[in-house]
């Protein structure tokens, strides 16, 4: 069957038309894509209007039948995307498209569902741990914003996503530069969430802090993207990171160390047994300063639940396809 599949991010949108194939025996669905396409998120009034667009640059009617992983919290088939002025009603989607069938999900639901269909080779391990196949699944990632979620195992062996808004739980700072970077940045929000931190723009605000908190100098070519296009510093802080600026490597690896912590946290909230999947966009692209042991360290770091989170495993998503790959499942799953 073919389903209409979306990922809708604060900062751009994959669309993509999927086939699901369902298994002969026991095992996943096959899934394939094609007519894959990227938009800027902001670049539209909505996803409808989105969607259309990109029927037209298809040339072709597009599936009777939709889901869409959302940036945002979803209540009652509504959802309010968190970085995007948006609001998504998926009635309103059904009548504009033309669907017969439509469902709105976070977006990190939709990732907890497709994070089981991944390949192996698209799956880096950070922290070995033994895994139970039994127990949960925490799905973390960074990106625009961070989004967390919850997998279960149900008792006929499938798996029941429950969606947070853990990443806007208030930081918890753990030594004296942390609580200096709460008070450089508290003025600025009143209230410091982890996602204010472990997102793109999070890198960027941990380098403005840190260099008022220290002293050390903002490099030219950082203080200029800030200044002409915030929303491309991030992807900044980590080139002048890797060629050696002391400013942009003490923040990237800050924002490694309390991801790492983040990740452990949530791997105790949710009793991960079968292990954490560090998803969204920003962890393949800062791979190798998450495998350096900073993120490890600060993961297994939990006083005397290090018993309990030492043995839950932590390996990076690559596959981008992941959360099309929950939301084809989903869809296919409606007709």
């Amino acid at each position: 069957m073919f389903v209409l599949v979306g990922d809708i991010g604060g900062t751009k949108t994959l669309l993509s038309i999927a086939q699901v194939t369902p298994p002969a025996g026991p095992g996943q669905a096959k899934i394939t894509f094609e007519g894959e396409r990227r938009y800027d998120s902001h670049a539209f009034a909505g996803l409808a209007e989105m969607c259309q667009r990109y029927a037209a640059d298809l040339g072709e009617p597009l599936p009777r039948a939709a889901a869409f992983g959302v940036a945002g919290p979803v209540v009652k088939g509504t959802s309010k995307i968190t970085n995007l002025p948006w609001i998504i009603h998926d009635g309103e989607l059904r009548s504009t498209l033309g669907l017969d069938r439509c469902v709105l999900v976070n977006d990190f639901v939709a990732l907890a569902h497709g994070v089981t269909a991944v390949e192996s080779s698209q799956l880096v391990t950070l922290h070995e741990g033994v895994s139970d196949p039994t127990g949960a699944i925490a799905v973390i990632g960074a990106g625009t914003g961070l989004g967390e979620a919850i997998a279960i195992r149900e008792g006929d062996g499938s798996r029941r996503v429950l969606p947070t808004e853990g990443g806007h739980g208030t930081f918890a700072p753990r030594d004296e530069l942390e609580m200096a970077i709460v008070r450089n940045l508290s003025p600025r929000w009143g209230r410091v969430s982890w996602e204010r931190l472990l997102s793109g723009d999070g890198l960027v605000c941990l380098a403005e802090a840190i260099a008022a908190i220290t002293g050390l100098p903002m490099p030219p070519p950082l203080w200029e993207q800030i200044q002409t296009n915030r929303h491309d510093a991030p992807s900044k802080v980590t080139e002048l990171a890797d060629a050696g600026d002391p400013l942009c490597k003490r923040a990237l690896e800050l924002f490694c160390t309390i991801y790492g912590v983040e990740a452990g946290d949530f791997a105790l909230r949710a009793m991960a047994s079968c292990g954490v999947y560090v998803a969204g966009g920003i962890a393949p692209r800062i791979l190798k300063h998450l495998q350096d042991g900073r993120f490890r360290s600060a993961y297994i770091d939990k006083g005397r639940m290090r018993r309990v989170v030492e043995p839950m495993p932590v390996r990076v998503v690559l596959d981008p396809q992941t959360p099309l790959r929950g939301s084809a499942l989903l869809a296919a799953a409606l007709v």
